[in-house]
């Protein structure tokens, strides 16, 4: 057990460093002083279906921006609820806001991705910056990414906004997110290279200038992807067009799912397509976590019982080093590292949701999601 877990710590120390030097790769947006009365080619696209209880705050985080941008067009997909209303509201109250009702779903399209595609035939700018509704900007940040846009000129920014969470599987789950790409994506080849390999994107919040847009064939070229965002990026990259993931959580946040059920759903949703539906790799990262983070646990408890002082300490060296992993990958993106603690559960609610994922996938069942079945 003590040369195991000798091993596990040295690996576990390789990757602590390496995760160290990653983070600091990202760049990050910083604050940026534009005119109000400078004109920008930035339109702002939002898909909403059924985001009455979303949709109000992220249009006030935008008209309470010092800056506007050209066009914000909020696209109603056939919503049963209030969101139509509620766009309308603020179209009424804002000449640069409008609202345009969503076409009925082509045969092999996936939801998002044909409402995005037909926002961006709506839009007039060079500039088209797709947003959730649950996205909430900060003050500012219209012209930090507007002037980060300027700086790159061409293809395509994303980043991870700082996530909020309440439920207590929302704490354990949303960060894993960052923790997978903080630990595995070399960040500084997401810019530097142009292997669709080395891409990682957020959905919530993509920003594409519009001739790269056309030109690596919209959100038609991935109408049937249930990963849009990372498949418009490989797209990009594919292409030859520059591709940024920027640190953006001082200006952006958001809440993804409001309960335990959403984030299994979500997650459920995205785990096994989000690896290509291969069963090899999937498994593969999922018994590498397991060997560094879940195994030392039971060793700890295997040596607590046999009064091993040794192999305890080296357990409680492997945990302490993990969850230096989590904390250093929390704090870089805007939050506390108090959850770093409970890695072990967090790590096997990963593993629990990947794996109810695959089952779907492999059983062709479809995926659920906002009222819509997805193969």
């Amino acid at each position: 057990m003590a040369v195991f877990l000798t091993v596990i710590s040295a690996l576990l120390l390789c990757q602590l460093m390496f995760t160290i030097w990653n983070m600091k790769q990202i760049p990050v947006l910083k604050p940026a002083s534009l005119s109000p009365d400078e004109p920008i080619s930035l339109s702002i696209l939002i898909p909403a279906r059924n985001e009455e209880k979303r949709l109000e705050a992220c249009l006030q985080s935008i008209v309470d921006q010092h800056l506007y941008p050209k066009e914000l067009i909020v696209l109603d997909d056939h919503s049963t609820d209030q969101t139509r209303a509620i766009a309308e509201g603020f179209a009424e109250k804002y000449p640069w806001i409008r609202v345009q009702s969503g076409q009925v779903l082509k045969r092999g399209w996936l939801g998002k991705s044909y409402a995005c595609s037909q926002l961006a035939e709506a839009a007039s700018s060079d500039w088209l910056l797709f947003l959730d509704a649950d996205v909430r900007l900060k003050q500012g940040a219209i012209e930090a990414v507007y002037k980060q846009l300027c700086t790159q000129k061409t293809g395509m920014l994303s980043g991870f906004p700082e996530q909020k969470t309440g439920t207590p599987f929302e704490h354990l789950v949303v960060p894993m997110m960052m923790f997978t790409i903080g630990c595995h994506l070399p960040v500084k080849w997401v810019r530097k290279s142009q292997n669709p390999a080395f891409a990682a994107a957020h959905g919530g919040f993509i920003a594409i200038e519009k001739n790269c847009y056309h030109e690596i064939g919209g959100h038609e070229a991935i109408k049937d992807s249930l990963v849009d965002d990372m498949a418009l990026a490989k797209r990009v990259k594919a292409k030859g067009f520059p591709f940024t993931l920027a640190s953006i959580h001082p200006f952006v946040y958001m809440r993804m799912y409001e309960s335990g059920q959403e984030v299994w759903e979500g997650y459920r949703k995205n785990l096994f397509p989000g690896v290509n539906r291969s069963i090899a790799l999937l498994s593969g990262v999922f018994c590498l976590y397991t060997m560094l983070y879940l195994v030392p646990v039971i060793c700890f408890i295997i040596a607590l019982i046999q009064f091993d002082v040794v192999n305890l300490c080296l357990a409680i060296l492997c945990y302490g080093l993990g969850v230096s992993i989590k904390a250093v990958i929390d704090i870089e993106n805007g939050r506390t590292s108090t959850m770093a603690f409970l890695l072990p559960v967090s790590i096997m609610s990963l593993i629990a949701i990947g794996f109810a994922s695959m089952k779907i996938g492999l059983k062709k069942e479809g995926y659920e999601w906002k009222g819509r079945r997805y193969e």
